[in-house]
């Protein structure tokens, strides 16, 4: 799932669209292996609740990526062009 979702954020990235890509409930733990989403030019978020939850910290994460709320994730959805959800 993480390869396919990471394929259309590099493509998107790719044709010139800004990208950030939000970590939610089990797949924050991605963001922890290493090599798992590095590399790509996007923007990588963390949900801060799931984190904790799971046990994470800011230290454990891939280079680049950060924690964040839900609240910020709707304010980035205001401002953007066009949101995607994987389920």
């Amino acid at each position: 799932m993480l390869r396919h979702a990471l394929g259309l954020a590099s493509a998107a990235a790719d044709r010139g669209h800004q990208v950030t890509v939000f970590f939610n409930e089990e797949s924050v733990k991605l963001l922890a292996e290493p090599g798992g989403a590095e590399g790509l030019d996007a923007e990588l978020l963390a949900c801060v609740t799931a984190g904790q939850y799971s046990g994470l910290k800011d230290e454990d994460l891939v280079g680049g990526a950060r924690f964040t709320s839900l609240a910020e994730v709707v304010t980035l959805m205001e401002e953007c062009d066009r949101t995607l959800f994987l389920g």
